[in-house]
């Protein structure tokens, strides 16, 4: 017999029957709610308000949730703001264009009644640190969002440099989150990150260079910017990583 652990992982494709078969071992995480709102932060970021009630669950910046965004297929998504008193939260989803994922969430409206279970936060928050550094791209909005909030809730400083699309610059300013924009390269990962980071001004960095690194998004762009920041001597323990998705894997674009 299957047992299910605080850590069980549900593996992004199954069979229909297994699928169904581990939700009914896992029923205690998983929750009926309602799309409370939808609007678009710009072409391809989709926000989305839910409501239900979750009056037992710990809601820790970075928790992960999961959809089953076909038969046998899920995809996770970050919380990026929780209400507890309203009994509501939000997603931020990427629109890719491609994939089951894209399919599902293009697809939410106003009104839906969908399934979610609740997971863990796989990228935590560096509690003692004051001040914390985010990388990514659109997959990353959500997760630095949350970041975010917690960061202003604790009097603690963030900032951060994001690869994106230049038509979804657009969607951090809606958030009004304290993070730089650069257009994506996909050809060289993170290389337009890096020049924006040589471009820094040498006061800044002497601020920001013991801070935390949250990198997370496209694994070549991650490893890429972490090698960087190696070469400037920033000490493995302050660097967090966590590949989101990379071409031609599932889950991927």
């Amino acid at each position: 017999m299957l047992k299910v652990t605080k850590q069980f992982k549900i593996m992004p494709k199954l069979p229909s029957w297994l699928a169904n078969t581990v939700e009914k071992l896992i029923s205690n995480k998983i929750y009926e709610v309602s799309v409370a709102e939808t609007k678009m932060l710009s072409n391809d970021i989709k926000l989305v308000a839910f409501k239900g009630d979750f009056f037992d669950v710990s809601f820790t910046p970075g928790l992960e949730i999961l959809f089953r965004v076909n038969a046998n297929e899920y995809r996770h998504y970050t919380v990026s703001r929780f209400n507890r008193e309203a009994q509501t939260f939000e997603v931020i989803f990427y629109l890719n264009r491609q994939g089951p994922g894209n399919v599902f969430a293009t697809q939410i409206r106003t009104g839906d009644q969908l399934r979610l279970i609740v997971d863990q936060a796989h990228v935590g928050y560096k509690d003692g640190c004051n001040q914390h550094f985010f990388f990514g791209d659109e997959t990353s909005i959500g997760l630095y969002e949350s970041f975010a909030e917690r960061a202003v809730d604790r009097d603690e400083e963030y900032f951060g440099i994001l690869e994106l699309d230049e038509h979804n610059f657009e969607a951090l300013d809606r958030l009004k989150l304290l993070i730089d924009a650069v257009e994506v390269n996909k050809s060289f990962p993170a290389e337009k990150a890096i020049h924006w980071m040589e471009n820094m001004h040498p006061k800044c960095w002497e601020m920001w260079k013991y801070a935390t690194f949250y990198l997370t998004g496209r694994a070549k762009s991650v490893k890429q910017f972490k090698k960087y920041l190696k070469q400037r001597g920033v000490s493995f323990k302050q660097i967090i990583t966590m590949p989101y998705w990379e071409v031609g894997k599932v889950g991927g674009a």
